[in-house]
């Protein structure tokens, strides 16, 4: 059964498990942004965008070189790897259009050079909706660019616009 979304008027009610249900669905299952966002669920929201933005500015409070950051951003799977491997639900759908031998090469070897430039981090991109060739001409654009404080800050923005995406997929399917 997909999982639902709870009424963003109960989030200050849910449990320990149903707030770290929550972020595993909206970021990656990944310990250190359960225990990073938790402090969220004390406050209320008017909507999932504004609890997404609130969760990105508390992102953005870190200093990007400190290995928090580092961490949250690493729970990020990589782009392009074979169907099965290190990704959660939500991240092999999103990623179907970065399938095939040729790409998983091409996206390995991108994937090498990005965590060469900037170590520490894995490369996050909002990949829904664009082809490979867009992929990779963000990838080599950013690898390029050689700025370690704007790849945080892209990488904490893409990790938020998946966030969002997905509770748009998550209410349109509880409409279903």
């Amino acid at each position: 059964m997909p999982y639902t979304l709870p009424a963003i008027e109960r989030l200050n009610l849910l449990s320990d498990s149903e707030q770290t249900e929550l972020l595993n669905n909206l970021f990656e299952p990944h310990a250190t942004i359960i225990t990073y966002l938790k402090p969220l669920f004390e406050s209320s929201y008017m909507s999932y965008p504004a609890f997404i933005d609130a969760a990105q500015a508390r992102f953005l409070e870190l200093d990007p070189y400190s290995p928090l950051t580092k961490d949250i951003i690493s729970s990020h799977p990589r782009l392009g790897l074979p169907r099965g491997t290190e990704l959660s639900e939500h991240s092999s759908v999103e990623q179907k259009s970065l399938q095939g031998d040729e790409t998983i090469k091409e996206f390995t070897t991108l994937n090498r050079e990005y965590e060469q430039k900037y170590p520490g981090l894995k490369f996050v991109l909002f990949v829904n909706g664009r082809d490979r060739t867009e992929v990779k001409k963000f990838f080599k654009m950013r690898i390029e660019r050689g700025d370690y404080e704007m790849e945080v800050k892209d990488a904490i923005q893409a990790m938020c616009d998946i966030a969002k995406d997905r509770v748009k997929k998550l209410q349109s399917q509880s409409k279903l």
